[in-house]
């Protein structure tokens, strides 16, 4: 399985103008700025990022809401390295095609739900 791979573009803005912030700019601090990242993952990155980021929690009511799905998977990915995702990817889509027992905290049902979520929400199927 392949890494995800970033497309940078050079594109930036001042983050002041286009979030809410509390009180005044302080003018002892950096500007900052957004920087829009594109991330290329396949179906066993984003169902590994959903159940090993820290933070990330989805319960099976969360699952139903494709906001919630997206929102994860954002914050999923810029919490975790995307270049060191190969190897437990390997193990998550072994659990979920069924290859290898699951766990207390990786079921094989709850692993389907997810998948289910994934491909609902981002039209990604799983290559079994």
């Amino acid at each position: 399985m392949m890494p995800g791979s970033l497309a940078f573009r050079s594109v930036g803005r001042q983050v002041g103008s286009h979030v809410d912030t509390f009180g005044d700019a302080d003018p002892n601090e950096p500007v900052r700025i957004s920087i829009p990242v594109t991330a290329h993952v396949s179906f066993a990155e984003v169902l590994t990022l959903l159940v090993t980021t820290p933070g990330v929690c989805l319960t099976y009511a969360d699952l139903v809401r494709d906001d919630v799905v997206r929102d994860s998977v954002r914050f999923a990915l810029i919490s975790t390295d995307l270049l060191c995702l190969g190897q437990p990817s390997e193990h998550v889509m072994a659990v979920y095609r069924g290859d290898v027992p699951g766990s207390r905290a990786l079921s094989f049902e709850y692993l389907q739900c997810l998948g289910s979520a994934i491909t609902r929400v981002f039209g990604l199927e799983a290559a079994l």
